[in-house]
């Protein structure tokens, strides 16, 4: 006797279905799994490897494929070095959505790095990642409708940018925040949530956020009044080298104070940059007592941001502007340090990278007279 085995037409069409399903699944799968062989040949330092995996994907249109091969191009990790080709594919990567490439894209064209500076450009990219989210585009936006860089000024949308930043724990954003309600610029002033903002900002160790809690202690302003308080606060923002926490350190000890609204420190907002380098104004508010080293001097300002940008010097370095001999130059400058022999022990502890430069000691005083 024969058995017929009956299968429904139903279970025909579903079985079918989830057969094409997997074949269309099938490359995507293996795609993935090419992705992660790649990402972590390029975690692991094995470039060339990273390249021929990555290459074929990110020409495919994987946008994280293209964002690893931008940062090759960018750093000349397996191939030459290539600031437009590092442009290009970043591009490729943010058009597919991406915010924290779009705000890489916006950051290429605030330096004019691999490409033709263009505030405006930059402003279009940092609005497409800050509308996503993208915290350090919301506030280096913020900052561009606060100054007006090549769009309207406009400070209530700066502050709602610089809020949304701050609301996501960026520092100077907070900072920033926190100014606008103590001089009422975009939003109705108010001393309670400056002190806010300034608190949340001095805790992660922004200098002027720190000076200012000590002017709000000082003062009694919404606070009681505590010296001490106002002291440590100082002290704290004294010890990453803002020199007029010093000149407030002599006041107090002298009795020589002022009125709250004459010291609180507005004027670093405009001192930040929407690229996050340090520029003159960093200098001109250290110690003209102490030191730095110059690391490089170059004819280009793209080019003293790139460098500035390879060997990751954002947070350390500054640059500025000067003409010599009717010739425009560009100067890096490495560190604070307290005396000349302390710039003399950190030119020896200087890596590799920084020390075949031939840095050489200057003296703060000495630049901020030049640049005055």
């Amino acid at each position: 006797m024969i058995i017929q085995n009956k299968v429904s037409l139903p279970f025909i069409r579903y079985f079918l279905v989830l057969f094409s399903c997997c074949l269309v699944m099938a490359p995507f799968a293996r795609a993935a799994d090419d992705y992660q062989t790649g990402r972590s040949a390029y975690i692991s330092g094995d470039y060339q490897r990273a390249y021929a995996i990555l290459k074929p994907l990110a020409e495919a249109g994987d946008p994280e494929s293209q964002k690893i091969l931008a940062i090759m191009y960018d750093y000349g990790h397996g191939v030459k070095a290539d600031p437009k080709k590092a442009l290009e594919w970043f591009k490729r990567s943010a058009e597919q959505g991406q915010p924290a490439v779009q705000y890489q894209v916006g950051t290429k064209y605030f330096r004019g790095s691999g490409v033709e500076q263009d505030h405006a450009e930059a402003a279009k990219w940092w609005e497409l990642a800050a509308n996503g989210g993208q915290v350090d585009a919301q506030f280096n936006l913020g900052l561009m409708y606060y100054r007006g860089l090549d769009i309207e000024p406009d400070n209530s949308k700066a502050a709602e940018l610089f809020q949304l930043a701050a609301e996501q724990g960026h520092g100077h954003a907070q900072y920033s925040l926190a100014v606008m309600y103590s001089f009422g610029h975009g939003v109705e002033k108010d001393y309670r949530k400056a002190l806010k903002w300034f608190s949340q900002s001095a805790e992660q160790g922004v200098a002027q956020a720190q000076f200012n809690m000590g002017v709000f202690y000082e003062n009694g302003l919404v606070v009681e009044i505590n010296l001490q308080t106002a002291r440590k606060w100082y002290e704290r923002a004294m010890a990453q080298g803002l020199a007029q926490a010093n000149k407030k350190l002599q006041a107090l000890d002298t009795g020589d104070t002022k009125t709250t609204q004459e010291t609180l420190a507005d004027y670093t907002i405009d001192e930040i940059q929407p690229d996050g380098i340090k520029r003159e104004d960093w200098v001109l508010r250290q110690n003209p007592k102490t030191y730095t080293l110059q690391i490089v001097s170059l004819v280009k300002e793209a080019n003293i941001i790139r460098f500035i940008e390879e060997n990751q010097l954002d947070s350390d370095a500054a640059y500025i502007e000067v003409v010599i001999n009717n010739v425009k130059r560009y100067n890096a400058f490495y560190g604070s340090y307290d005396n000349f022999e302390q710039a003399q022990q950190a030119i020896k502890d200087l890596p590799d990278n920084l020390s075949k430069t031939k840095p050489w000691i200057r003296n703060f005083g000495v630049l901020q007279q030049m640049l005055n």
